[in-house]
């Protein structure tokens, strides 16, 4: 496949996938396994979808990480507080920086 082949392959499944066409029938359309589909979507930086729920224990720690940082509490801490793992946290905190900054 030639690199513009490659280019424009990527971009519409970039495109199908935030426009939430399922992850199954993209890999089915594009013969691609679920791996490749994540880290081509990972390398482009796109932002997953589904990773973490809008009423979840993440979604709360994320949103108020600097209140709780500014109060003098650790990473480790505000993860313990809302029953998180600190990688976790880590992740939801470098995903909403990644996708503030795009």
């Amino acid at each position: 496949m030639a690199a513009g082949d490659h280019d424009q392959r990527a971009a519409e499944i970039i495109a199908l996938y935030t426009e939430r066409l399922p992850v199954a029938q993209l890999r089915e359309r594009f013969n691609i396994s679920t791996w490749a589909l994540y880290d081509l979507l990972r390398r482009h930086r796109v932002p997953l979808r589904g990773t973490v729920r809008p009423d979840s224990a993440t979604r709360r720690a994320t949103a108020e990480y600097e209140r709780l940082r500014s109060d003098g509490m650790t990473r480790d801490e505000i993860a313990e507080k809302f029953g998180i793992k600190p990688d976790t946290l880590y992740r939801a905190l470098l995903r909403r920086r990644s996708t503030a900054s795009h």
